[in-house]
């Protein structure tokens, strides 16, 4: 059953949404090195002490729509807990998230935004870097538990790899299509990035 949230978590939400888009908006305008705390805490209207109850850094602030993503799909992985999963229901379930990340415009349009900024902003994709690596140990535990394997061992590693090798192929030639002013389909990428790979291995 889904709960709706109550009017204070519902006011917390949206202050963290528009710090967030105002951190994309500055960035995009300026680069993060060249953007403080003070500046988006200023353009969001809310104090730097209120921005960091919410962010622990000014690049943080940009990567929401990574974190919902993998947020997602964690609780997805869990779904298939003793179900001996294989490579292809992991695959299914990113292409599942990403599908319902596009039927949600705000969610998709922030996550294409960080895409096409990481591209060309050193502070930003470090960050990203450090919240993929942040994910990863938690992210292993999940695939070893879902294939039923009692231990993180190298088959886990290798899934989990591919796994995020073949997303982040697909989101950076999403983005750049989209840059280019394709009207590129996310989870159409993904599917033929997955395809792609499967021949690579073959040989």
């Amino acid at each position: 059953m889904t709960v709706t949230p109550d009017l204070r978590e519902r006011r917390r939400l949206a202050t963290q949404a528009e710090i967030e888009e105002v951190a994309l908006d500055l960035f995009a305008r300026h680069g993060s090195d060249r953007t403080t705390v003070d500046d988006i805490a200023s353009a969001a209207g809310v104090s730097p002490r209120t921005f960091f109850r919410y962010f622990a850094t000014k690049e943080d602030a940009a990567l929401g729509a990574s974190r919902a993503f993998d947020a997602a799909v964690a609780a997805r992985v869990e779904a298939l807990v003793g179900r001996g999963a294989a490579l292809r229901d992991f695959e299914d379930v990113i292409a599942e998230v990403l599908a319902e990340m596009a039927a949600a415009p705000g969610s998709i349009d922030r996550m294409l935004r960080v895409r096409c900024l990481v591209m060309d902003d050193a502070g930003l994709r470090s960050a990203l870097l450090r919240l993929d690596a942040e994910q990863s140990r938690a992210f292993f535990r999940r695939i070893a538990t879902a294939t039923g394997s009692p231990t993180v061992d190298l088959r886990t590693r290798v899934i989990a790899e591919t796994l995020g090798a073949g997303l982040r192929a697909a989101l950076d030639d999403w983005a750049w299509r989209r840059e280019a002013g394709e009207d590129a389909d996310v989870v159409a990428i993904y599917r033929q990035t997955c395809a792609a790979l499967r021949e690579v291995a073959a040989g």
